[in-house]
């Protein structure tokens, strides 16, 4: 799969097809579109219940989600593990709700180990969920008749149960569907089922076990410069003096994504190669991960021009 962005010049060796997902899934998934819903407490999305889109679009995002996997780009979705899991057809239980929300996993977790007698007094719970919808409060059912059947002792876990299914399951039951048959429509087989769902997340986000270390190890040279020269050393006492934020942003900046490969960071290979004119920032070609890095003259003023270049994560140009 080759992209290419209009107005723009890059030639797509894998850096503008990264961008192209990154950038258009970021707008897809973005909870102002009422596609999806981001939890506060953990920074996750999982589906909208109450939607205006069609199932069409939760189809489409499937397949843009599988040709991401199909052409080996990692992009950093904000789902939980749940939702690996349930293209797995595996089962979710309460620890993908605390992944998702811990603030509703706490509250069930205290309803499974309340155990005094007056556990319905404190409670008052029934087999229903009520939910914010468009600003007015509803009621929905758990079990049939569920609004008559109060939550004791004896029940809870089966309420908690059915809690969780409803988040994950019976809620978002035609988006979900939707969304796996587009996912599935590029994604499937058997290649799929050799993976356990975190392998499967972590083939599609990558990780952040960062070995800064050994990206310099992994790091060539070429056109005059070799790991002794001056500008070079000077290039990665600033680049290992930097913040973590600062270092995952020319990750990003050089590479197109600020996550690791399941492989680890050997897996990434970069490149730095001179250009002569000090005036000028240091140029990434994420096409490549190829930095054209100028021979300047002091520590100083590579820091400086430096940290100018890795706030500009968007876009490509040719030099």
């Amino acid at each position: 799969m080759k992209i290419k962005f209009h107005g723009e010049e890059a030639e797509d060796a894998g850096g503008v097809r990264k961008e192209f997902f990154m950038l258009l899934l970021r707008d897809l998934l973005d909870p102002k579109y009422g596609m999806f819903k981001e939890y506060e407490d953990s920074r996750t999305l999982w589906f909208a219940d109450i939607t205006f889109e069609t199932e069409d679009m939760y189809f489409l995002i499937g397949v843009i989600c599988g040709l991401a996997i199909y052409n080996f780009i990692i992009i950093n979705l904000p789902f939980p593990l749940a939702l690996y899991k349930k293209l797995l057809d595996e089962p979710v239980d309460l620890s993908d709700l605390r992944d998702l929300s811990p603030t509703l996993a706490n509250s069930m977790e205290s309803i499974l180990k309340y155990d005094q007698i007056d556990f319905e007094e404190v409670f008052n719970l029934h087999f229903e969920i009520s939910r914010d919808i468009f600003g007015e409060s509803r009621t929905e059912e758990l079990k049939p008749n569920g609004g008559q059947i109060p939550v004791t002792l004896e029940n809870k876990k089966e309420f908690v149960d059915l809690y969780v299914d409803f988040i994950f399951n019976k809620a978002v039951e035609t988006q979900f569907t939707a969304f796996r048959k587009g996912f599935m429509k590029v994604c499937w087989g058997r290649v799929l089922q050799i993976f356990k769902p975190d392998e499967l997340m972590a083939v599609v986000i990558g990780n952040e076990e960062y070995d800064w270390q050994a990206l310099e190890l992994q790091c060539e040279y070429k056109n005059g410069y070799n790991s002794g020269d001056q500008t070079i050393r000077w290039f990665w006492e600033v680049f290992h003096e930097l913040p973590e934020s600062e270092k995952k942003k020319f990750l990003l900046y050089l590479t197109g994504s600020d996550r690791i490969p399941i492989q680890g960071m050997k897996a990434i290979k970069i490149c730095i190669q001179p250009t002569n004119d000090e005036r000028f920032l240091p140029v990434a070609h994420t096409c490549f991960n190829l930095l054209d890095l100028p021979q300047y003259k002091t520590k100083e003023r590579l820091k400086y021009k430096l940290l100018q270049a890795i706030q500009q994560t968007q876009g490509f140009s040719l030099v």
